[in-house]
């Protein structure tokens, strides 16, 4: 069944821009929502980073909602990350240490690749890494995707049960592994962060304001945040561990 592609134009609504409210976007407690963003290239293909901060509303899965997936042909699970942090790169998952998510609790989730390594971030503080296949190249094209966990390239590959119910903004692709130090900036910035002028457009593959512009599948909507600053959590995190069902 083809999911319905609602214009842009209708679900656009402008509003104030101030300086403490920031667009989020909520995508529901709904099974259907996405937004497909344009493929990863060759400029990515050694080495990217993906950050969001993300606000689950939904407990539909408690352990892990995938918010962010890219998926190509012949390779299965070639890239996610869930909103806890559990993630995988080539079809190798990683499972972080983290707290359990509770509903409208609000967290800054990174995840940085290059040089044959992967690091979770997880409110600007480093939760679990993984060494990567060595020489390993990201494959490209493929469908990368908000709020839906697709396991090859095609939207017939998304398994719906998988999906991301809540809010996310600030969601930027970096072409290129950010360091530790980056991500905490970042996060110490809050949602409001200036992320294009403090790294530059020619570093960011995708930012949060391209991806305002695209279509919406679902119930998909825009909703206005409070900006606030994050101080660097404290506590310390254990080492990651594999699993196998994820």
């Amino acid at each position: 069944m083809r999911a319905l592609l609602i214009p842009f134009v209708t679900l656009l609504i402008t509003l104030p821009t101030t300086s403490s409210q920031h667009t989020a976007l909520n995508f529901g407690k709904n099974p259907s929502s996405y937004i497909l963003l344009p493929s990863f290239t060759s400029t990515q293909r050694t080495s990217f980073s993906v950050c969001a901060w993300l606000t689950r509303h939904s407990n539909h899965l408690d352990f892990y909602q995938y918010w962010i997936s890219y998926g190509v042909p012949d390779s299965f699970m070639e890239f996610g990350i869930s909103d806890s942090g559990v993630s995988y790169m080539f079809g190798d998952g990683m499972l972080p240490r983290y707290q359990w998510l509770r509903v409208e609790e609000n967290h800054h989730v990174c995840y940085a690749w290059g040089e044959g390594r992967a690091v979770v971030y997880y409110d600007g503080v480093e939760i679990g890494r993984e060494k990567t296949e060595e020489g390993r190249e990201l494959i490209t094209p493929g469908t990368l995707i908000l709020g839906q966990f697709v396991s090859y390239s095609g939207m017939e590959n998304i398994e719906r049960f998988r999906y991301f119910g809540g809010e996310m903004t600030g969601v930027y692709i970096f072409s290129g592994m950010l360091t530790e130090e980056e991500v905490e900036e970042i996060y110490r910035g809050g949602r409001c962060f200036d992320v294009v002028s403090r790294f530059g457009s020619d570093n960011i593959f995708i930012s949060w304001q391209d991806i305002l512009q695209l279509e919406r599948v679902g119930m998909v909507k825009e909703v206005e945040v409070q900006c606030s600053s994050r101080e660097r959590r404290s506590r310390k995190y254990g080492e990651s561990g594999k699993f196998g069902e994820f």
